[in-house]
């Protein structure tokens, strides 16, 4: 499939479905930043134009593409994104009602950066109804073409919908010279779509909700690229660094043409979110979503192997309150969500104990599933997160217990059904998942 031929365009999908592409071209050469200013001069209505970058993203990227836009029409103007209490900053409500209140009014919106400050700046281009383009700094995340933005709001992490970019900019030099961490960052995330797609044909199958055959699709021919060639990803080979940047990218697109984050988030995203989430509801620092994603990707993938082993289910009860010991002062906002979840538990069990529609789930899921050895042996060979030390917590590794209670609470912070549970449905959590993390994700 030429990948490139979809963006900017609206088709006819066999999920039934009318999609529509709004990202228009995607510049990934070491000349991409020669068609900044053609792009915006090529946007009607453009007399002034406003890039927001953080410190290190300008210095990666900004100062040049400052630089090319200087030679245009348009006035040009920068908002550097100032950090977070001495560390970089976070794609929070706080810092979007920064930007809005300080930074200048503008016909269109230029992100300069990775993960944080495009969700940012999407934010706040959708709220100011103006375009924006993205210059990317680091194949880090997968959001880039995303009309989701991932942020806290109250302590919550959440997703909601705005308008993805017009276009992406972005060179092999600036993403082999971006941090290694960042790269490594970005494989752990589109390995995710592994077990998300699993997650997101899961919900399909026990409630029937809208399910994209096509989406899933998307990454096939590039995913072997860096899957089967991790190395290549440590050593910064072109191939792979392209592969994997394109991956990320049409992951983003896959969200954004079925109108979900399902293609490329489940069960290891929630994992992530927690570990967002109490860092900062308790003042601390969390590592890379990507690393948390990784690690989280391969426990889920061992659950769903676990899970899949089983003959005849026996399903048991899980909790009906959010623990509020695990959750602190988050307990409100949290049990809000779980709170919706919970009528779908008894629905899962009755309809998963009628004769043959456990065994029609199982061979549904054994489908494309990759097996936690080969995510886990991809992510250790790239040289990338895949154990519980590896990820930083409160400027400490994370420790076992805390990685457990997670896992235990996860589920409970959003409405979607995932692998985890299921698991507490089966009783695997908590009753297999001490073994579980020691065999796949210690030492």
């Amino acid at each position: 499939m030429d990948h490139q031929t979809l963006l900017g365009t609206t088709f006819a999908c066999d999920c039934g479905r009318q999609h529509t592409v709004p990202t228009g071209a995607m510049h990934y050469s070491s000349e991409a930043f020669d068609h900044l200013l053609p792009t915006v001069e090529a946007i009607p209505g453009v007399a002034h134009c406003l890039l927001i970058a953080d410190s290190r993203t300008y210095a990666a990227a900004g100062q040049l593409v400052e630089e090319k836009l200087r030679h245009g029409r348009a006035a040009v103007e920068l908002f550097l994104v100032p950090d977070c209490e001495g560390e970089s900053p976070v794609a929070d409500d706080k810092t979007k009602d920064l930007i809005l209140a300080r930074a200048p009014i503008t016909d269109l919106f230029i992100a300069v950066g990775s993960g944080v400050i495009n969700d940012l700046v999407k934010w706040v281009a959708f709220l100011r109804r103006k375009p924006y383009l993205c210059v990317a700094t680091a194949a880090s995340m997968n959001g880039y073409a995303s009309a989701n933005v991932a942020a806290s709001i109250a302590g919550l992490k959440v997703l909601f919908h705005a308008e993805p970019c017009l276009a992406l900019f972005s060179t092999p030099e600036i993403l082999r010279d971006a941090p290694f961490n960042l790269t490594a960052s970005g494989l752990g995330d589109v390995l995710a779509k592994t077990v998300s797609s699993a997650d997101w044909k899961l919900n399909h199958f026990l409630f029937n909700d809208y399910y994209c055959r096509f989406s899933v699709d998307l990454l096939k021919d590039l995913e072997p690229v860096y899957l089967n060639n991790p190395v290549g990803i440590r050593t910064q080979d072109p191939a792979a660094m392209r592969a994997l940047f394109e991956a990320l990218f049409f992951s983003s697109v896959a969200m954004t043409i079925t109108g979900t984050s399902s293609p490329a988030s489940g069960g290891e995203h929630l994992i992530s979110h927690t570990l967002d989430m109490l860092a900062a509801r308790d003042g601390g620092r969390h590592d890379l979503h990507g690393r948390q994603v990784g690690v989280a990707s391969i426990l889920m993938a061992a659950l769903y192997e676990k899970v899949l082993a089983i003959e005849c289910p026996v399903f048991g009860e899980v909790p009906r309150q959010v623990d509020e010991h695990f959750w602190g002062k988050l307990t409100p906002v949290v049990a809000k969500e779980y709170e919706k979840k919970l009528p779908r538990y008894r629905r899962v069990a009755d309809s998963l104990s009628r004769p043959g529609t456990w065994q029609r789930l199982r061979e549904l899921l054994r489908t494309d599933m990759v097996s936690a050895a080969k995510l886990k042996n991809c992510l250790a060979k790239a040289g990338a997160a895949h154990r519980i030390g590896d990820i930083d917590h409160f400027d400490a590794p994370l420790t076992r217990d805390k990685l457990l209670a997670v896992v235990r609470n996860a589920n409970q912070m959003r409405e979607r059904f995932t692998i985890l549970d299921l698991a507490m449905l089966l009783g695997l959590i908590p009753d297999a998942l001490d073994d579980l993390v020691d065999g796949w994700l210690g030492g």
